[in-house]
């Protein structure tokens, strides 16, 4: 009886034994072949098909490039990447504007890694948090940075008439293989930074410009790039004013454009200005100043900057200044501020000088007295201007100073509501803007020697606002 108890048991096992192998090699097969769809060398057509995704010209080729920096760093880097990808005849790949805390240059690996990681990918829940309540681990950053695309400030689609151009929302090789239906093995070529400022591009391969030793390392002619076989072309930094040069007639050209059509333009922008513009008696009927005074290189050179301004507006106005003025070196009290008792802690210089102040309407109607009682509207980085010692020789001789403080109560209101999609607000990178295009719109602009803010106003919105009315030198066309 046991021994056929036995038997039993093993013809089971056997059974079970060849029932298993008999269902492994089933299910072995089905993986086989839905491993097959995905695997064999026309896998990449059926990816195709289960992502949706724009159809890529395969003999299509490209220019990309890594931003950093604030904004007008990126804004001049944009330019840079223009101009190049026109002498190279490739589409432009265009990131988004990055706004929040600068990200620094670095090696190309390492900065392409920090952008890839920069992402609000799967975060969508820290902007329905409500304010107030406690945010988790990762959304601690997700207010302290944005970006928005670039035709949020510029006619972009009048840049692409001349050059075509696509955004390029993601910075991983993944996105580009997807995308673009490139091989991030054969089909990208990368040009690896060796230093902040490695290269300068020339345009012109008969070009006798010498390279600028002290700020680049080495000369790259377009000709050197433009023989590369490789349907991406991936640059590290373009950053720097001059980085690619435009000495052949064509090219000249097309930077002018480039710059004649590179104004901010953002409707909100247009509108805070234009407000404040007429208030100040309008369109050219001002001087306009950027003082940076707050923060990096530029701490150290601002009270040199500020009488250097200072010096220019007398020659302007005709104004004799004060008698031995001496700059206050303490905070000035605010204005209306009941200093009675207090007399020994203030500055020397307020004890001699009565300063005069007049409000936007008085100002317009005494426009026509000129000297003194011109108008002038300082943009700055400054805390509380007129209580800083550092502006104080302005405001003691003109009484028709300005700043953005003025205004803010009354024309920033909507500004400062204002929103991106992921619930990040924008005042803090549009005030800037909004101070810019004040200032550029005076009858003369004076701005900060090195800052890309001023050279931006120089350069291009302020002969854009009144180009056509006024030559560099104020005098009328």
């Amino acid at each position: 009886m046991l021994m056929h108890s036995r038997k039993l048991i093993v013809s089971f096992v056997l059974v079970l034994n060849l029932v298993l192998i008999l269902f492994y090699n089933h299910v072995s097969n089905l993986s086989s072949q839905a491993l097959t769809l995905v695997y064999e060398p026309t896998g990449l057509e059926h990816a195709r098909d289960l992502v949706p995704r724009p159809v890529s010209d395969p003999n299509e080729r490209y220019l990309a490039y890594l931003p950093h920096s604030g904004f007008h760093n990126q804004r001049i880097t944009l330019e840079n990447a223009l101009l190049l990808a026109k002498y190279l005849n490739r589409t432009l790949l265009v990131p988004p504007v990055f706004l929040g805390p600068a990200t620094e240059w670095r090696f190309f690996n390492i900065l392409h890694r920090r952008i890839v990681l920069q992402t609000k990918r799967g975060l969508d829940h820290c902007g329905r948090i409500s304010k107030g309540e406690p945010l988790p681990a990762e959304c601690l950053d997700y207010y302290s940075w944005t970006t928005v695309e670039w035709d949020f400030f510029y006619d972009m689609e009048k840049i692409a008439k001349q050059q075509p151009w696509m955004y390029r929302p993601d910075h991983s090789f993944a996105w580009m293989e997807t995308q673009l239906g490139v091989d991030r093995k054969k089909d990208i070529y990368i040009i690896d930074d060796r230093a902040h400022y490695d290269y300068q591009i020339y345009d012109d391969p008969n070009s006798v410009t010498p390279l600028d030793t002290n700020k680049y390392m080495r000369r790259l002619d377009v000709k050197e790039l433009a023989d590369r076989p490789e349907r991406v072309i991936h640059m590290g930094s373009l950053f720097a004013t001059g980085r690619v040069l435009a000495e052949l007639p064509e090219n000249k050209e097309y930077q002018a454009f480039l710059r004649r059509t590179m104004i901010l333009s953002t409707p909100i922008l247009r509108k805070t200005s234009e407000a404040i513009v007429s208030k100040l008696g309008g369109l050219g009927s001002f001087v306009g100043l950027h003082l940076r005074v707050g923060d990096g290189m530029f701490v150290a050179p601002a009270p040199t900057n500020v009488e250097n301004m200072f010096q220019q507006l007398i020659n302007i106005t005709g104004i004799t200044p004060i008698p031995n003025y001496q700059t206050p070196t303490n905070p000035l009290p605010a204005e209306g501020d009941n200093t009675e008792g207090d007399k020994d802690q203030l500055p020397m210089v307020q004890e001699k000088v009565v300063r005069e102040r007049l409000g936007v309407e008085a100002c317009r109607e005494r426009k026509a007295e000129g000297g003194k009682y011109t108008t002038i509207y300082i943009a700055t980085d400054g805390v509380v201007p007129r209580r800083n010692p550092l502006f104080a020789k302005l405001f003691d001789h003109f009484p028709c100073i300005f700043t953005l403080d003025d205004f803010a109560a009354e024309h920033l209101v909507e500004l400062k509501g204002m929103k991106n999609t992921d619930g990040v607000g924008l005042a803090k990178d549009l005030i800037p803007m909004v101070d810019a295009v004040v200032s550029a719109k005076g009858r003369y602009f004076m701005g900060t020697p090195k800052s890309t803010f001023s050279t931006y106003v120089l350069k291009q919105l302020h002969p854009a606002f009144v180009g056509e009315l006024f030559d560099q030198e104020g005098n009328p066309l």
